[in-house]
């Protein structure tokens, strides 16, 4: 088999969105003849766990968890610290034993390709080292674009992030994105390198066989879930609050029919508008559950329903491929230009709106039709990702399938 040193600093058990995309990856890879050799962290830094994903034990076995801390803790006095101590990232100290033990790696199991990959560029610098070291060819999975390409309000030392990054993408031989908008915005930003380098494989979903097996059981009230995070710059509900406000006021719903479920969530940051609104009966906020736990209440909701606010319009949160997984109607409250709105009306059972008249309409749609949701979706599953990203690999390794 050929081997991938996948370098990623969030792993099982580690509880996160972005935990999915790697740990699938190395997953679905050994059908294709790619070893998987992970290098993550000690999970220490994992501020919430999820002891029900399973790692296969074709891929435990070669996970080194090299030691890391979180900066803004380990070198804070009494709570406080400097922002200069956690840039580029809180976790920088990672690097030092990731290079140690992945050198180790390389040594002894001569992988084919180094990958890395985000949230945090700690991970591609890691890389970079190992690439300039051993000269193995080298895929720097992006996802996004980084927050100082698109928010304003993370300008501060911005200068540093964008030299690591520069040279990142010179230097490795592929870079992934997880949007084509995303894709297109470093080619504009690097004119000069390749368009061919900067290339997108999507997020994807993973259904197991006993959630896929499950059929959606009719529920009392219509329930609108949101199952994500929820932040007021980029993923701000206010918008949908008002819709339901009208929706109430037209005498539509109400706290004998629907329920707008929100899990993770808290009420604190939103008691002021639910009350000011009168529609604190009808939002409710649940605690975080497993992966497969989400899932599963996703396939028993009436629908389900995510917000990604203009500051993301180059992005599509991973979360949609979930809501696609268990085919419920899906309302995306996004701009019209936007890559989420892209994807969502490319969707049978996917409406995109933007502003509340919008909303208000899509979601007399939702309550009053019955959307057709019998689509083929296994285009959007992390198994049909894993093989864009062999293919990738296939072609910077000289390697070809058999």
């Amino acid at each position: 088999m050929k081997k991938a040193l996948m370098i990623a600093l969030e792993f099982a058990p580690c509880r996160s969105a972005g935990v999915q995309r790697t740990l699938r990856f190395s997953e679905y890879m050994l059908a294709h003849n790619w070893q998987p050799l992970i290098i993550t962290a000690s999970e220490n830094i994992y501020n919430r766990r999820d002891d029900t994903l399973k790692v296969l034990p074709e891929v435990a076995r070669y996970v080194v968890k090299a030691q890391c801390h979180d900066a803004a803790k380990k070198y804070s006095f009494k709570g406080r610290y400097f922002q200069w101590m956690t840039q580029p990232d809180r976790y920088w100290p990672w690097y030092f034993d990731a290079v140690k033990q992945a050198s180790m790696v390389i040594e002894q199991e001569n992988p084919d390709v180094i990958w890395s990959t985000y949230p945090i560029l700690t991970a591609h610098w890691i890389a970079r080292k190992l690439q300039k070291k051993y000269n193995i060819p080298w895929v720097a999975d992006f996802r996004d674009p980084l927050q100082c390409r698109y928010d304003q309000s993370a300008q501060r030392y911005a200068w540093l992030k964008k030299w690591m990054e520069r040279s990142v993408i010179k230097h490795a031989d592929k870079v992934i994105f997880t949007s084509q908008r995303a894709a297109s915005l470093y080619r504009e930003i690097y004119p000069n390198e390749d368009p061919a380098k900067f290339i997108t494989i999507e997020n994807g979903y993973y259904l197991s066989d006993n959630l896929a097996s499950l059929t959606p059981v009719k529920q009392e009230k219509f329930q609108l879930l949101y199952s994500g995070s929820l932040y007021a710059n980029g993923r701000d509900p206010k918008q949908l609050f008002t819709a339901l406000s009208r929706l109430k006021k037209l005498n539509i719903i109400s706290q004998d029919n629907f329920i707008l479920t929100f899990r993770p969530g808290k009420i604190d940051a939103f008691q002021a508008p639910l009350t000011e609104l009168n529609i604190s009966e009808l939002v409710e906020f649940l605690p975080s559950i497993s992966f497969d736990g989400a899932i599963a209440e996703m396939q028993q909701a009436s629908a389900t329903v995510l917000i990604q606010d203009e500051i993301f319009h180059r992005q599509i949160p991973g979360k949609i491929y979930d809501y696609i997984s268990v085919k419920r109607p899906v309302l995306a409250i996004t701009p019209k230009d936007s890559a989420t709105a892209d994807l969502i009306t490319g969707l049978t059972f996917g409406v995109s709106a933007w502003g509340v008249d919008e909303i208000v309409t899509s979601l007399k749609t939702m309550l009053n039709h019955n959307i057709d949701c019998c689509a083929d979706v296994e285009q959007y599953s992390r198994k049909v990702k894993t093989q864009e990203l062999v293919d990738v690999f296939n072609n910077i390794s000289g390697c070809k399938q058999n």
